[in-house]
């Protein structure tokens, strides 16, 4: 009897191996067959664990797709159910607006947690049909002509960060990277509940909002190639009970919804809150309470962050040792246009909109600030695609190499690979709408960043406004900017010297 049993666990043992085996074999031959016809590295089609890892010891994702490009072309497979394009005709099929493909698994790190509830902001959703819902209901209080009519708000902080710049001596090194977040922080919370939190006038991130946001940025980075693992892990059953507290953004946005929804207003103001609340009492299926917080901290996060470091960018591009000759361009043109100054000392949006020069450098800051992280959307055509020549299967998700689409030469000409504002100047429109859409610099098609009109405003008014009250000497010539890939992984270090002083001199 003992012989027998043990024979019978000796046969049950091997056939659960056997099936194990066989189960494991199956799931890597339908990894690899479905998309056997992409070239790309062998083990990639099996695991993204390993390129997971590469980021987690520091490498950048995109620095290794944009190396899998060099070595087997403009379409690769970069993951088991991944492919990436280095082609920019590849951007309106998976970004567009005729096929619309949901964003993937990657967005999911994105996701904050706010007292022990996870937040789908409108950058994350993977819903296509409830973002339409909610754009429909908040887009138009973001365009262009809406944020206008908050211009004397925005004028506000500029004069209040012109302020604290005057009173530093002349040739002391100022953080000026530094100080362009604070002013944008105090910008958008101004914008959003009508009441900055006075970070220009203390000069110090009082709540440590930007060590907080940067660890959001990291934490999209770290986990978008292994979403689940970071869901298990992070943003599982006992963790969304254990975790109480919040991000110092995700309290300040619950505050401050709190604070008006108790003042009963009729969401009858101008300011980005009350039509965020306006909108849910119009249409509460759609945006709830719960999309009110989300929404307000995605504007005070992706929104302060990323504009301070364009504009910071800007500067730092055409101040460097090999562009100082840009800068004396832009700086020719701005000075010779007389522009009319206000008496907070900004400078009026309508003045500087169509300054061709302003305009180039903002538009080729733009297209050098590609987004390091996957952008990837999940093909959901039945029956599958063609992108680029490629057969691309149904539920495959893609995405377009943004680094290797900024160098593109047929694109952005000989010299794509050299920070170069004159590109954008004497080209038609056709040609401008062709590279604009393939810089990315706001996305493109329907997921397009809706701050995207706010952002262009408050870059051309502070870099004339700067401009015109200051001269400005980087510290180190064409070592002004560390850019790492990350949205907050940049420096400005310059000199000032007032103009107001110059001249009083003369």
């Amino acid at each position: 009897m003992t012989y027998l049993s043990s024979i019978s666990a000796t046969n049950f043992t091997i056939a659960v191996s056997t099936v194990l085996i066989l189960s494991l074999f199956i799931t890597c031959v339908r990894r690899y067959w479905r998309l056997r016809h992409i070239p790309g590295p062998f083990i990639a089609s099996y695991t993204d664990l390993w390129a997971a890892i590469s980021v987690w010891r520091g490498k950048y994702y995109h620095d290794t797709v944009t190396q899998w490009h060099a070595k087997y072309g403009p379409v690769v497979r970069a993951g088991p159910n991944r492919v990436s394009f280095a082609d920019p005709n590849a951007i309106p099929d998976i970004y567009g607006t005729s096929l619309i493909y949901s964003k993937s698994d990657s967005y999911r790190p994105m996701e904050v947690m706010a007292k022990g509830d996870t937040m789908q902001s409108i950058i994350t959703i993977r819903d296509e049909k409830r973002v339409t819902g909610i754009k429909r209901q908040i887009a138009g209080g973001f365009s262009q002509s809406q944020w206008l009519k908050q211009e004397d708000q925005m004028d506000a902080t500029i004069s209040a960060l012109l302020a604290q710049l005057y009173k530093k001596p002349t040739g002391m090194d100022i953080p000026l990277r530094n100080w362009l977040s604070l002013w944008m922080f105090d910008t958008l919370t101004s914008l959003a509940f009508s009441k900055t939190r006075g970070y220009l006038q203390a000069g110090v991130d009082t709540d440590k909002v930007f060590p907080s946001a940067a660890g959001r940025f990291k934490h999209w980075r770290t986990w978008a190639l292994a979403p689940q693992l970071e869901s298990l892990l992070l943003k599982n059953w006992f963790m969304q009970r254990a975790k109480t507290t919040s991000t110092p953004i995700a309290e300040l946005a619950i505050e401050r919804v709190q604070d008006r929804t108790a003042e009963e207003k009729n969401a009858t103001g101008r300011d980005l809150l009350a039509r965020y609340l306006a909108a849910s009492q119009a249409a509460p299926d759609v945006i709830g309470m719960k999309d009110v917080i989300a929404l307000t901290i995605t504007t005070i996060h992706a929104g302060s962050e990323s504009t301070a470091v364009i504009t910071a960018m800007a500067l730092s591009m055409v101040l460097g040792s090999k562009n100082s000759e840009l800068f004396r361009k832009l700086e020719k043109e701005i000075l010779d246009a007389y522009l009319p100054v206000g008496e907070n000392g900004a400078i009026a949006f309508k003045d500087v909109e169509h300054l061709p020069y302003l305009d180039a450098v903002v538009r080729e800051t733009l297209r050098w600030s590609v987004n390091p992280n996957v952008n990837s959307r999940t093909v959901n055509t039945p029956g599958g695609v063609t992108i680029c020549d490629t057969f691309i299967p149904e539920g495959t998700d893609v995405m377009v190499s943004s680094h290797d689409i900024k160098n593109c030469t047929w694109m952005f000409g000989a010299d794509a690979s050299v920070y170069n504002p004159e590109r954008w100047m004497h080209i038609d429109e056709q040609k401008r709408r062709d590279m604009e859409r393939s810089a990315m610099g706001f996305s493109w098609g329907r997921r397009i960043c809706m701050g995207q009109h706010l952002a262009r405003i408050l870059i051309k008014k502070l870099l004339a406004s700067l401009i015109i009250a200051f001269e400005i000497e980087p510290i180190k010539a064409g070592e002004t900017g560390k850019w790492d890939g990350n949205t907050i992984g940049f420096n400005l270090q310059v000199k000032l010297t007032s103009r107001k002083v110059s001249e009083n001199k003369a």
